[in-house]
């Protein structure tokens, strides 16, 4: 009790001096697709962009991962270094100021948020490398329903409504299984102008595997729809992935199909198999590294598809973190028929990132990767501005002031067959008094052989009840052929709300419109409510 007693003390000081408690918290690792770590906490927990995460599996440190772009209940994080590949279903641990956030939104009942809070910190476990999980069998993921309406000026319409359900499972069976389910479900009918409404039902599952291992979890074999990050560029695969390893290195083969690209079904036009081997420094290390290399084939139809071998590695120390990947393709077949070298270097990417000081980081690095699936919400201007112009170097620079502000310049450039060059440069301001009200404003600019285009956009938000989020957007973006000084220029407004409903209720909704010259203007308004289990 005089625990509890004292930390509810210093929650109440903390929060009468404007200064945010962090409290130890848990969450899981929902996805990963390459370094890139998705966990199922954002704002709302009080995770900032920039924060760094550590995650755990059976007692032992894995990776830490930093926010890179957090929303209110998501966040996706950048890897600083690895002992071990991040699964799903893996242990993050992060400093949790949800109870700040709720307390400052909600005045007459901040004393007792506080004290809930410091009661669940005293009951949270130390974070020792030793500590183990006391989340076993248990099985955790959400169910929920979405509907979005797209209108055009033209008067065609877009109805979607949609059912979703995910759940994963970890130490199922006495600790020797893991579960993993997610399948979208969803009804589109379209209506073009002029044209008689057109319907399409649709049932998709993203992944259904089942993972059988041991204890230590040296020795695993997974079966069903999966990926693995690292298998480079395969994507979803149905198949069998054998792993096995230790506290050193460890090795994995798999074999399998790759589902059908349209409506996720399952598909023997493209089988492939391959396998792979990481390396990595001890546990508990001061240094962390990391060394995977490996080989991938495919055929469609009998035919020679693709094979590749692969290079990975991640470095992360007090001075610096980097990371590399390269694949080169072994052309045979009608490959080599048509003229294709024999070796090919492709999809090769590079980062650094260098703290200068306390408050200024420097980073550098190298993109001709292929496009490939993304994991979004939703697509909007500034994203497919970015991954239109994605690929070439660049060289940029963040700047934190007082941990209230953030600026950021960037300078990207390609030598290739299309050269082209391009600049950004940002600014935001962070959780400004009363509603923790945030700021931000981006100007970029592309000038390539065949196009030049220039985007700006600014955005603001805040939280005006507790557990709840709105987000205002807005921005213009112009393009222009470079031969036939065709222009367009696509400006758009959006607000975006999420509010949760005690422990398990999750709503979201929006409203944007987007409007041009050339393509004329687009209204989208979506929502959704999801349970969380």
């Amino acid at each position: 009790m005089r625990h509890i007693r004292t930390l509810a003390a210093l929650a109440l000081l903390a929060l009468l001096s404007g200064t945010a408690l962090a409290v130890p918290a848990t969450t899981k690792v929902t996805y990963v697709s390459g370094a890139n770590v998705y966990v199922e906490v954002g704002a709302l927990e009080g995770v900032r962009v920039g924060d760094t995460l550590q995650v755990w599996r059976d007692g032992a440190l894995v990776a830490r991962v930093r926010a890179a772009y957090v929303s209110s209940r998501r966040a996706a994080c950048d890897t600083l270094w690895t002992a071990g590949t991040p699964k799903i279903g893996d242990e993050a641990r992060y400093d949790s100021r949800a109870a700040e956030v709720a307390a400052r939104a909600d005045s007459v009942r901040r004393a007792t948020v506080w004290a809930d809070s410091a009661r669940r910190a005293a009951q949270l476990p130390p974070a020792s490398p030793t500590a183990k999980s006391v989340n076993r069998q248990r099985l955790r993921g959400r169910a929920g329903a979405r509907w979005l309406s797209v209108n055009t000026s033209d008067g065609s319409k877009f109805q979607q409504p949609s059912l979703d359900l995910r759940f994963d499972g970890h130490n199922v069976a006495a600790g020797h299984m893991d579960l993993t389910f997610d399948m979208r479900s969803r009804r589109t009918t379209r209506n073009y102008s002029g044209s008689e409404a057109k319907t399409d039902q649709q049932a998709r599952v993203y992944r259904a595997a089942m993972t059988v291992r041991s204890h230590d979890s040296n020795r695993k074999f997974t079966a069903g729809r999966q990926s693995s990050p690292l298998l480079a560029s395969i994507n979803l695969f149905d198949g069998g992935l054998l792993e096995l390893g230790t506290s050193r290195h460890s090795v994995g083969f798999f074999s399998g199909t790759q589902p059908d690209p349209e409506k996720y079904s399952f598909s023997g036009k493209v089988l492939q198999f391959g396998g792979y081997a990481e390396w990595h420094q001890a546990p508990q290390s001061q240094q962390r590294w990391s060394y995977a290399m490996g080989a991938v084939s495919s055929q469609e139809n009998g035919e020679p598809n693709r094979d590749f071998a692969f290079v990975q590695s991640w470095w992360f120390t007090k001075r610096f973190s980097a990371s590399v990947t390269q694949e080169v393709d072994f052309n045979r077949g009608w490959k080599r028929a048509m003229g294709e070298p024999a070796l090919s270097a492709t999809s090769t990417f590079g980062s650094l990132r260098v703290p200068v000081t306390t408050w200024a980081t420097a980073t550098a690095g190298y993109d001709n990767r292929r496009s490939v699936r993304l994991y979004r919400d939703r697509l909007t201007p500034e994203t497919q501005f970015d991954d239109a112009y994605r690929q070439g170097a660049w060289f940029g620079a963040q700047f934190e002031i007082a941990k209230r502000a953030r600026l950021n310049a960037e300078t990207r450039g390609n030598a290739g067959s299309d050269k082209s060059r391009s600049w950004s440069g940002s600014a935001e301001i962070m959780r400004i008094a009363p509603l923790r009200t945030t700021a931000r404003f981006r100007a970029s600019t592309y000038d390539g052989e065949t196009v030049t285009s220039s985007l700006w956009s600014g955005g603001l938000g805040f939280d005006p009840v507790s557990q709840s989020h709105i987000e205002m957007a807005f921005g213009s973006r112009k393009t222009e052929d470079t031969f036939s000084h065709a222009s367009d220029t696509e400006r758009w407004e959006s607000v975006d709300f999420d509010w949760t409903l005690g422990r398990s209720w999750y709503v979201n909704g929006g409203w944007e419109q987007d409007h041009g010259g050339l393509s004329g203007t687009t209204r989208q308004l979506q929502g959704g409510l999801s349970w969380r289990f």
